[in-house]
């Protein structure tokens, strides 16, 4: 019960105080009248967002886990549907079983399983061309399936497999938020001070100086979260948070460079002033897995 009076009044507190800081950027620093409807509009649909995730992750392990298989399986779709691999429906059928399976494995709580399921899915992915007896751009599917289903469905699933474990929601619940502040602090940061470009052919508006800024607020408040998490040490907080910082901002690198070079802005619309499921998720998927092992690591959670 303390551990959900402290995540929801850390959710309270951020909400607030990020209302605070767009407030006084919008005030007095004057941004386009576009750029401050586009940021306020992400700000609101993070109320949208939070419910439908958080009320599971408190009080249902199997309601959380289907959140997060629903949530993978859409972000698949997205990614189908943008790279063209929803036109071969063999491939098709394919992916969506074995996001299903991994899913599956997760629901019976079978971790050793779980950790060889990209050699299963590969595997299969492979051998969809024999049993078809077709040679022609197999390459290029099976490639595209093995990256759809592992990234999309696997890598998804490390949140899931975490609420099977003890301690899982404040695990979760940190892994979430940290992820998401570095994203909204890098953008804040970027905005405020950003002057020299990351990496800019492939994320124009991300700068030195909002990746620094998200990493040093990610960190400040891996140790603000001690009440929730009060068996991590302060070594192993910075190392937590720099890890979601920098995988955070890699995934989001990751997601930019798949759709620059389709020539696409976002992977969906579902999310309004975010874009798509994966324009909003493509940090923390990206971080699930690094996170979830290095716990495991330090304190053998599984």
């Amino acid at each position: 019960m303390d551990v959900t009076k402290n995540i929801l009044l850390t959710i309270g507190l951020i909400l607030a105080g990020y209302a605070v800081i767009l407030l006084i950027m919008t005030l007095i620093l004057k941004f386009k009248q576009k750029s401050v409807r586009k940021i306020w509009v992400r700000y609101f649909t993070w109320f949208l967002i939070i419910p439908p995730i958080l009320i599971p992750l408190i009080y249902s392990t199997i309601l959380f886990q289907a959140v997060i298989f629903i949530i993978s399986f859409l972000a698949y779709r997205e990614y189908a549907n943008v790279v063209g691999l929803w036109k071969d429906k063999y491939y098709s059928i394919f992916c969506y079983f074995g996001i299903s399976a991994t899913f599956a494995v997760v629901f019976f709580n079978r971790f050793g399983l779980f950790q060889v399921m990209p050699i299963y899915l590969i595997i299969f992915s492979l051998l969809i061309p024999i049993m078809r007896g077709e040679y022609e751009h197999m390459i290029q599917k099976a490639c595209l399936a093995i990256l759809g289903v592992i990234y999309f469905g696997w890598f998804f699933a490390h949140i899931a497999f975490l609420k099977n474990v003890d301690n899982g929601v404040a695990y979760i619940f940190f892994m979430l938020i940290l992820t998401e502040i570095n994203d909204a602090s890098a953008y804040i940061f970027g905005k405020l001070f950003g002057k020299n470009k990351l990496l800019p052919k492939i994320s124009p508006k991300k700068t030195n100086e909002g990746f620094l800024g998200g990493l040093l607020i990610t960190i400040g408040l891996s140790f603000l979260l001690k009440p929730i998490t009060p068996q991590f040490t302060p070594l192993h907080r910075i190392i937590y948070a720099a890890i979601i910082s920098v995988g955070g901002t890699c995934g989001d690198l990751v997601m930019s460079f798949i759709k620059r070079d389709l020539q696409i802005k976002d992977f969906g619309r579902i999310l309004p002033g975010h874009g798509g499921l994966m324009d909003r998720f493509d940090s923390v998927v990206f971080v699930a897995p690094l996170f979830f092992h290095l716990v495991n690591l330090f304190y053998g959670i599984v």
